[in-house]
């Protein structure tokens, strides 16, 4: 369950040679042309990856750059340390007069009372609390600490930035090493009315093919960062008169309620054609969480509601997870 990692990495370059400069980087990098509808630094930063370094061409580097032009951008699929070292040993150093980093960025995941958040870790780091929208145009060093209350196991939109960040003079080392091991200390201090949830989910397939339900499970799970399996083990599921059904059950600690669980194995259960390939059994306190539980209007039909949440699944996840998941169920229905 990741809460805390790093965001897009910035080197803000004075070329002495700046045509020169874009040749060695095209002949030499993997790079990706930015998306001309966007106009601002938020929109860029928004189609990045974590493993990406966006390297911004001006002709004053030294000062604060206020208003970025995205014909001066370029995305490369490197860091910053092979961007230099690959620089270096080609022997063209030369092409750049002088270069700077700008602020590194951290992004935390919250969970609970987002201001209250905020506040706690700008007093643990001595920070200033700036919107976000002009944050990263006023520093030209230090860590700016983002938040959101998306999943940063994906790319995320500016759109779903919380409107104030954090800047502090504390090196971005310490910052996501601190955040990383005192993650739940934030988020159970300011969890409000909100809760962790201590689910049981048993695997039930006819062709006792559990390795692989398991591994398809908590690879949505992990995609979706929902929570930490404490446990898993062999059981016995004692639903039927004088027999009992052998069954792999986990139990899951989730900050997500037990009917945001249930939508998301209720969307495994069957595959796109409409076939029902395992039964994932959902159960907190010892009470059973049935389909009708998170029934809509207009579905009554089992298999036509686990359609419509893999949809909203689908909307969570990138395209070649979704692949790796259909692959997985395509395995799955051919070795039946």
């Amino acid at each position: 369950m990741s809460f805390v990692r790093s965001g897009p990495k910035i080197l803000i370059i004075e070329p002495s040679d700046r045509e020169q400069f874009k040749s060695f980087v095209k002949s030499h990098f993997v790079s990706e042309k930015v998306n001309s509808d966007a106009k601002i630094f938020e929109e860029i930063i928004s189609e990045m990856k974590p493993s990406q370094t966006l390297l911004y061409l001006t002709d004053y580097a030294r000062e604060n750059i206020f208003n970025i032009d995205v014909r001066d951008c370029i995305i490369i699929n490197e860091s910053p340390q092979n961007f230099f070292m690959r620089l270096i040993n080609s022997n063209m150093g030369s092409l750049i007069k002088y270069v700077r980093k700008s602020p590194r960025i951290v992004i935390m995941k919250v969970v609970g009372n987002m201001d209250s958040t905020v506040s706690c870790i700008a007093e643990d780091f001595n920070a200033i609390i700036e919107p976000t929208k002009t944050i990263f145009s006023l520093h030209s060093e230090g860590t700016i600490i983002c938040f959101t209350r998306g999943n940063i196991n994906k790319r995320l939109e500016y759109s779903d930035l919380n409107s104030f960040s954090i800047y502090t003079e504390v090196h971005f080392s310490e910052v996501i090493d601190v955040l990383d091991h005192h993650a739940l200390k934030y988020i159970n201090r300011n969890l409000d009315e909100n809760k962790w949830y201590d689910l049981t989910v048993k695997i039930q397939d006819n062709y006792d093919a559990y390795k692989i339900q398991y591994d398809r499970l908590v690879y949505i799970f992990d995609q979706l960062g929902v929570g930490i399996v404490l446990k898993e083990e062999w059981g016995e599921d004692g639903m039927k008169f004088f027999a009992s059904n052998e069954a792999y059950q986990l139990v899951l600690f989730t900050y997500m309620t037990p009917e945001a669980i249930k939508k998301i194995l209720l969307a495994l259960e069957y595959m796109e054609n409409g076939e029902r390939i395992v039964n994932y059994d959902l159960f907190y306190k010892k009470k059973k969480i049935h389909w009708e539980d998170v029934g809509i209007k207009g579905y009554a039909d089992k298999s036509d509601l686990s359609r419509h949440y893999r949809q909203e699944l689908y909307k969570q996840l990138e395209s070649d997870e979704i692949n790796k998941l259909i692959g997985m169920e395509d395995y799955i229905f051919a070795t039946r």
